[in-house]
């Protein structure tokens, strides 16, 4: 199935989501505080944003996020469940109601919209290109009839035949997947978010990243369509985050060394 098909598949099945849960969903947020805690689908191997630590949690940029809205909701972070998600499974999860509400380093696109409600923007980032450190690839422009690993249902399966129309995009089901591609040279480059392949570079010296960003998207939260007081309320959480510093502070924690390279954020 090519990339073009899975995305029309794909829409179709969030259609359907869609119209057999949306009139029997109810409020989100009435919901958390009558159970007394919050479910948030994290990405949980997609660091800095979501990631498992040395001791088995669940650590990450998005993941303070959540307990920041559990403090505010039950003044108790604890009163906090993370749900492990990846991109192809985010959404069924939210409208399967395992989920409240997704903060899953999810960019805003005009599909996504049409079934799921957004939050403002927490964080502005732009797609880039991972490499291995001896790769001749410098940037987009060098990846015709190359193999280019992206993730199932992150934007970049859409994004990338836009301005490399003739690279070679290979499907995983998850980031590390696409990593080990990428490392066992299976695959050429790899295509996801800017932020996280600026972190993998950090981290392995056998990579490195290949060009500048580019296709610059939102990441924002994202609750089931039509929830309109959860939504409400998460942007006034979020607009609190932008006036009090909280979120500036997250990306001098999680983003070190990386923040003179970052698209200009909201």
């Amino acid at each position: 199935m090519n990339i073009r098909t899975k995305g029309i598949v794909f829409l179709l099945v969030c259609g359907l989501i869609l119209g057999l849960f949306t009139a029997a969903l109810g409020d989100g947020l009435e919901e958390a505080r009558h159970r007394g805690m919050l479910r948030v689908g994290i990405k949980t191997d997609f660091a800095p944003f979501g990631f498992t630590d040395p001791s088995g949690q669940i650590q990450g940029f998005d993941v303070d996020l959540a307990r920041y809205l559990a403090r505010v909701l039950f003044d108790d972070e604890q009163a906090l469940e993370l749900v492990p998600v990846t991109s192809g499974s985010r959404i069924p999860l939210l409208y399967s109601e395992s989920v409240d509400l997704l903060i899953a380093a999810m960019n805003v696109t005009e599909d996504r919209q049409r079934v799921l409600d957004f939050t403002e923007a927490y964080l502005m980032t732009g797609s880039a290109l991972l490499t291995l450190k001896q790769s001749p690839i410098h940037g987009v422009q060098e990846l015709a009839d190359r193999r280019v690993a992206v993730v199932s249902g992150a934007v970049q399966e859409k994004d990338l035949p836009l301005i490399a129309p003739l690279a070679k995009l290979v499907s995983f089901n998850t980031l590390t997947e696409a990593l080990n591609a990428l490392r066992g040279k299976q695959v050429d480059a790899l295509c996801q978010d800017d932020i996280v392949l600026l972190k993998e570079a950090a981290k392995d010296s056998s990579l490195r990243v290949a060009g500048n960003p580019f296709i610059p998207r939102p990441y924002a939260m994202a609750v089931r369509k039509g929830d309109d007081t959860f939504l409400k309320w998460l942007n006034l959480q979020i607009d609190k985050m932008k006036r009090d510093g909280t979120l500036r502070q997250l990306r001098q924690k999680y983003f070190e060394g990386m923040e003179d390279k970052l698209l200009p954020q909201p």
